[in-house]
């Protein structure tokens, strides 16, 4: 299917819009740092192939529902990979940080966070991650995921237990009561 002029201009303004956003979106659903550029491509280059399909205004739900299968065959084929910290991740920097302290502190939470998320299943750091982090509604979620809107419902209330869980643990662990 050949894609119109308008589609090509489409294309190139969501990518422009939406990269930083899919390439966090991979991290966050556990993609190796040596390997996000390389997965952003791809779901940027299977959006290229089939974006003339695209609904308008369903760009980023598109992009997003591809990272996810894009992120899932990655695991299958290099099993799961420990996140490498990059220390020129401007993903992970605050936004605006005062002092060196506060930088330090920001990167700690960060980091928290991904260990906490890398012990959900796939299924629930996906919905987690669409609707707590990324702000997706359920239906939107649903829409992306290609289940019913009572699975991701179900989905979202056992990740955010789950998540609640290892939280209570760590900060535990913390206060040196393990």
């Amino acid at each position: 299917m050949q894609r119109s002029r308008e589609d090509d201009d489409r294309l190139r303004a969501t990518a422009k819009a939406e990269f930083a956003n899919v390439w966090r979106f991979l991290r966050r659903l556990g993609v190796p740092t040596s390997s996000l550029d390389d997965a952003t491509q791809e779901v940027f280059l299977v959006a290229a192939r089939k974006f003339g399909e695209v609904q308008p205004g369903r760009e980023k739900s598109y992009l997003f529902g591809t990272a996810v299968h894009v992120a899932r065959e990655l695991r299958r084929k290099h099993g799961r990979e420990q996140l490498a910290d990059d220390p020129d991740d401007e993903a992970m920097e605050p936004a605006s940080t005062s002092t060196p302290e506060d930088s330090l502190g920001t990167r700690q939470e960060y980091d928290v966070l991904v260990r906490l998320l890398d012990g959900l299943t796939d299924d629930l750091r996906t919905v987690f991650i669409l609707f707590e982090i990324e702000g997706q509604s359920l239906t939107e979620i649903s829409t992306i995921l290609g289940v019913p809107l009572g699975t991701v419902s179900s989905r979202l209330r056992r990740a955010r237990a789950d998540f609640e869980l290892r939280l209570q643990k760590f900060q535990k662990r913390m206060r040196g009561g393990r």
